[in-house]
């Protein structure tokens, strides 16, 4: 469920980004992009999912240290989409959130309203719903094996006590 949502997300990302031109994106409406800097963070999408493990962990690291030096809506973008989309372990949706769902004042830019972040943002959410409910009933499918080994265990049990009482030499 986790890798079909996360597919998803990254085939919607990487049609948008290599089959469509600046002009088309604002002529066909699907995202407005007001720079060449709002194309090229949907174009990381692509080369986010061609990386190997340690390619992915230096690009993390590569991320989180432009972020830190300079909080731009730009870097901030990144680093969020990177968070979004990248395969775990360096995944962090929850991170991914938090960094797109700020109120247009402490983002340096337009925050939530980005069409980037409006785009993901509802994704994110409905990859977190989905998780949540995984988890939930991983639980409760964990609790019923649980269970059953316990109803199995008595089980052995009584055809042990009935094989006993077989064997007992019958009283004249």
């Amino acid at each position: 469920m986790k890798a079909l949502s996360s597919l998803l997300l990254a085939s919607a990302l990487v049609l948008l980004a290599s089959a469509c031109s600046t002009t088309e994106l604002r002529h066909v409406g699907l995202l407005q992009a007001s720079s060449e800097a709002d194309l090229d963070i949907l174009q990381q999408s692509s080369r986010i999912r061609a990386m190997n493990p340690a390619e992915l962990a230096a690009e993390a690291d590569s991320l989180q240290k432009h972020y830190a030096s300079k909080r731009s809506e730009e870097r901030r973008l990144q680093l969020a989409l990177f968070h979004a989309i990248a395969p775990s372990p360096p995944a962090d949706r929850a991170r991914a959130l938090s960094l797109l769902d700020l109120p247009p004042s402490d983002a340096n830019g337009r925050g939530r309203n980005h069409p980037l972040a409006q785009l993901l943002l509802p994704m994110l959410q409905d990859i977190r719903r989905l998780d949540d409910a995984q988890a939930s009933s991983q639980q409760k499918l964990r609790e019923a094996q649980a269970g059953n080994e316990q109803m199995r265990q008595k089980l052995d049990a009584l055809r042990e006590i009935e094989l006993k009482m077989q064997e007992r030499p019958k009283a004249k």
